[in-house]
């Protein structure tokens, strides 16, 4: 289990945490517990990065579940929201997946189907957050290009040989070559085969 795969449990019923808490760390997950949103806010700020997923009490007395989870969106938190009620109607269930709730699951919960839904939370995090690193980095190299490097770098990838590209800009194609080359290092790709799975991967 990841360092970062922490499940963050919100829920004011102190056996409802307790027993959630011992079956989740049963299983090995890293638990963080909370007996009200406001706590949660305390502990994962807006300039926090927190990572994993959160199992979210829909009826709390401070702050409703549909409340955390609008604020979480608003502040750029992207974990899976896992939500529990004893008390869910069908309209509040589907303004929660509506909002990107990963699963509503009513009290008492099913135990299996939790610790399923919690693995596959988790799993969707990690492939989200490797997603939005590896988009970052490609942002990152693309800013050391120059405008005309850009300029070719979308002909390149677009499929457009050099030549074809020299005449679109009114350049020479050795140009075009020597402003390849440098695309291609700045990038950290080997060939333009390369450099369009790059681009086309940050992209997914």
């Amino acid at each position: 289990m990841s360092e970062s795969s922490i499940v963050y449990i919100i829920d004011d019923d102190d056996a409802v945490r307790a027993g959630l808490k011992l079956l989740l760390e049963s299983e090995g997950f890293k638990i963080v517990h909370f007996a009200s949103a406001l706590d949660f806010f305390r502990s994962c700020p807006e300039n926090c990065a927190c990572r994993g997923c959160v199992i979210l009490d829909l009826q709390m007395p401070d702050m409703d579940g549909l409340a955390v989870q609008k604020q979480l969106l608003e502040r750029g938190v992207t974990m899976p929201i896992i939500f529990l009620s004893g008390h869910g109607t069908v309209p509040t269930a589907v303004q929660a997946l509506q909002d990107g709730a990963m699963d509503f699951i009513e009290k008492p919960v099913n135990q299996e189907l939790l610790l399923n839904c919690v693995r596959q939370a988790l799993q969707n995090e990690r492939d989200n957050y490797t997603r939005v690193t590896q988009h970052r980095a490609v942002e990152q190299r693309v800013m050391r290009l120059t405008h005309r490097e850009r300029e070719i770098m979308d002909m390149i990838t677009a499929g457009k040989p050099n030549k074809v590209v020299a005449l679109d800009l009114g350049i020479s194609e050795r140009t075009v070559e020597l402003h390849r080359s440098r695309i291609l290092k700045k990038m950290e790709v080997k060939n333009a085969v390369e450099l369009v799975q790059l681009i086309s991967n940050s992209s997914e």
